[in-house]
This record gives structure tokens, C-alpha cells and sequence, in this order.
């Protein structure tokens, strides 16, 4: 016992392993102060994102569908947040009302233009027998005209016959002068009464071609017969009513498409659908589901889980060193990785309140102070059930200008104590 316990002494009172032990401490302390030499520290930060704000458009009832606090949406998403309680149809059924009048009432100009196309089709059957009847009575009475004016010929001729030979007597003395002036004004009206035959038979003729032709002449008429008049005049009112079920017709179809367009209105207004952006968080539920909302209140709030930050408070002083776009080192309070990000803006102090919609509060920068803000990377899945972190304190670390170099150095010393740190483990197991 005694000779292992003057080995231990020799071993401790060693030059070497007081040399070791010096060096190690001295590590220890460059590990332990090393980044505040490269780095610029701040341990007042913690994760923010902005807030996407979901009010009701309408008035209603919320769905049982409502996403709950803290559920994550992974993908953009279409959901029903909000059906209405009543509809104002007014004007629906204004419009209704209205397609109904335009409909019956075109309905009615067709029911009218059938009743005249019947009455037009035996009006066309009266004009035809008319005008055959027409025709064939101007056919007999030319007939009858020709044959009067054949035998008032034939009686002149024989007029002639007895004029020429009463005009011989007289001249011989058998007969007197009366006599033979008698025949010869019986001639001359015969002779009259064969020119009005003839007369008679061309204006039966020119009667007759007229009447082929539709028209109908003589005395006390006009140039159609009643039946074909009524025909004008119906074609007259058919062409109106054409035009007025054409113009219903129009209407009609016009109304319908406005009903289209304020059925889908008021099935838009009916209930309230919303897309759900994709890589947001539902921070907080301003209703329960089933609940009644009115116009404008709060629903929900997502905070973009895509578009965190950690806002961090600098002096004033270090405002030219700080630059957008260089990188910053992030390790959540309670988490040993480091995450690097990227400086998004810098804001001094005398600026106004950041008046954006954030999930974490922001509280005023003290005086001779700037806001720094620093994008994170995407939350993982393991961060999405945990708010994406959004609230959560952090230590944020700026490279310090011309001592990059220190990161590698600290890097390297953190492998060698790590290095030691297993040996010793495997020491300590044995």
C-alpha cells in the first residue's frame, strides 16, 4: 500500500503532469474565452416570424374543421372556415321573377305567331278559291263577250248585206229613201254595238291576265281581294311578335345568366373557403369551432415558419461593422447546435416601433442600441411541432473582421478536447 501510494505522489509531483495540466487549463480558458475574441456575442435574442392574419369576411358560424393551435400545415391547403346563417335572396329572386315574365311572355308571342300561321293558312286557302273563282267567271264572261261579239258580226254583215241592196232599189225606184236610210242606221248600230263587244272582250281579257297575275280589277275593288288583305296585315303583326319573342328570348337568356352569376355569389357568400398557406403554423385560434363570428373578428393566425428570424440587440456603435447579407452564427438556449444564418436588416434606435404583425413580442431598443435582424434556416420537422421555435431565446455570435481565422482555431480545439474528453471515457470504463 504504501509503495502504491509514493508511485501515485511521484506520478502527481511529476514534471510532466504538472506541465500537462497547466497546458490543459490553459486550453481550457483559450476555449472557454476564444469566441468572445472572434465574435461579437449577444445573448438577448430569441425567434420571431410575421403573422398571417385570418378575419371573417362574412358573418356565420365557424366549421368543426377549424385547424387547432399549434397544428402545422405542410402544404398549401383549400378549407371551409365559415358558413353563413341566412342569405339575402332579393335579388335572386328578383331576377327570377323577371326570367319568369320574359319566358311567358315570349311563350305567348310563339302561342300567337301558331294562331296566325293557322288563320294565315286558311286566309292563303280563301285567296286561291277567290282567285280560281275570279278567273274562271272572267273566262266565261270573255266567252260570253266572244261569242256576242261573233254574232253582232255576223249581224253586221248582214246589216251590210241589206243596207247595200235597199241602197240598190232606192236607185231603181222600188224602194224609198226612208227606207233605205232605216237599213243604213240599223248598220251603223250594229256597227256601234260590234265595237263595244270588242271592247268589252279586251278589257275581259286584260281582266283575266290581271286576275292570273293576282291582282283583281273592276269596280268597287281593290287590287287584292279581302282574304289576301288580312294576309298583310297578319304578316305585319307576325313580323312583331317575331321580333318581341326574340327580344324576350334574349332577356330571358340574359336574366338566366345573371341568376349563374348570383347563384355563385351567394354560394361564395354561403360560406367562407380559404387556401391555407403551405410551411406555416397556426399560432393562435381567436374562436372555437361552432361558435358564432361576425364580420372583421379574428379567426386564426399563422406565423410563417419559412420566414423566421432572430431579432438581436447590438450597440450603437457597431452599426458599419454589422452588414446585411454577411453570416451569424444562431444556437437556441438549451441546444448545443450551432445554425448559421444571414443578416437580413439593421435598424438603429432612434427608427420607429416595428409596427408589423409578429408572433413574439418586440419591445422597444434601449436607447444607443440597433435591432439586428437574422434569417434562419427552414424549420426542421422535429422544430414544427414545437411552434418552429417562434419565441424561443437565443445566443447569436457575429464574425469579428480580420479574425476569421479564430474560428478555425477554436474549431480545431474543440476536436481536441473532444478528443480527451473520449479518452478519458474509455479511461473511466476500464
Amino acid at each position: 500500500m504504501m509503495r502504491g501510494s509514493d508511485h501515485l505522489q511521484r506520478f502527481v509531483r511529476s514534471r510532466f503532469v504538472r506541465l500537462g495540466l497547466a497546458v490543459t487549463l490553459i486550453a481550457l480558458s483559450v476555449w472557454a474565452f476564444l469566441p468572445y475574441v472572434g465574435y461579437r456575442i449577444s445573448s438577448s435574442a430569441f425567434v420571431n416570424a410575421e403573422l398571417v392574419r385570418i378575419a371573417s369576411p362574412i358573418s356565420g358560424r365557424l366549421t368543426r374543421e377549424l385547424p387547432r393551435k399549434g397544428d402545422f400545415i405542410e402544404k398549401t391547403e383549400a378549407v371551409t372556415l365559415i358558413e353563413t346563417l341566412s342569405r339575402d335572396q332579393r335579388h335572386l329572386l328578383d331576377l327570377v321573377s323577371r326570367q319568369t315574365i320574359a319566358k311567358e311572355r315570349a311563350e305567348l308571342a310563339r302561342r300567337q305567331l301558331a294562331e296566325i300561321a293557322s288563320i294565315d293558312h286558311q286566309l292563303k286557302k280563301r285567296a286561291k278559291i277567290y282567285r280560281d273563282g275570279m278567273i274562271e267567271r272572267l273566262k266565261h264572261e270573255r266567252d260570253q263577250a266572244q261569242a256576242e261579239k261573233t254574232g253582232c258580226f255576223a249581224e253586221a254583215r248582214e246589216r251590210r248585206e241589206v243596207s247595200s241592196r235597199m241602197e240598190q232599189l232606192t236607185k231603181s225606184g222600188l224602194a224609198s229613201q226612208i227606207r233605205s236610210a232605216e237599213a243604213s242606221a240599223l248598220l251603223e248600230a250594229t256597227s256601234t254595238r260590234c265595237e263595244m263587244a270588242s271592247a268589252k272582250l279586251r278589257r275581259l281579257e286584260a281582266d283575266l291576265a290581271s286576275a292570273h297575275d293576282g291582282v283583281i280589277l273592276g269596280d268597287g275593288a281593290n287590287d287584292a281581294p279581302y282574304s289576301q288583305q288580312q294576309r298583310d296585315r297578319l304578316m305585319l303583326r307576325r313580323q312583331e311578335l317575331e321580333t318581341k319573342a326574340l327580344e324576350e328570348s334574349l332577356l330571358a337568356s340574359q336574366i338566366a345568366s345573371e341568376l349563374m352569376e348570383e347563384r355563385k355569389r351567394l354560394d361564395r357568400l354561403s360560406h367562407f373557403d380559404i387556401s391555407l398557406p403551405a410551411d406555416h403554423v397556426v399560432w393562435s385560434v381567436a374562436a372555437s369551432p361552432g361558435s358564432t363570428v361576425s364580420e372583421g373578428q379574428t379567426v386564426l393566425d399563422l406565423a410563417a415558419c419559412e420566414h423566421r428570424f432572430v431579432a438581436v440587440e447590438l450597440p450603437e456603435r457597431e452599426f458599419e461593422r454589422v452588414k446585411p447579407g454577411a453570416p451569424a452564427l444562431v444556437r437556441l438556449i438549451g441546444s448545443n447546435d450551432w445554425t448559421q444564418g444571414q443578416i437580413l436588416q439593421v435598424r438603429g434606435s432612434a427608427a420607429r416601433t416595428d409596427d408589423r404583425l409578429l408572433a413574439a413580442q418586440v419591445q422597444r431598443p434601449d436607447p444607443n442600441s440597433i435591432t439586428v435582424e437574422i434569417g434562419l434556416p427552414q424549420a426542421t420537422k422535429s422544430d414544427r411541432n414545437n411552434f418552429c421555435n417562434i419565441g424561443r431565446l437565443a445566443e447569436v455570435r457575429f464574425q469579428r473582421a480580420g479574425l476569421a481565422f479564430l474560428d478555425g482555431l477554436g474549431q480545431t480545439l474543440q476536436r481536441v478536447i473532444g478528443y480527451f474528453r473520449g479518452e478519458a471515457t474509455d479511461i473511466a470504463s476500464r
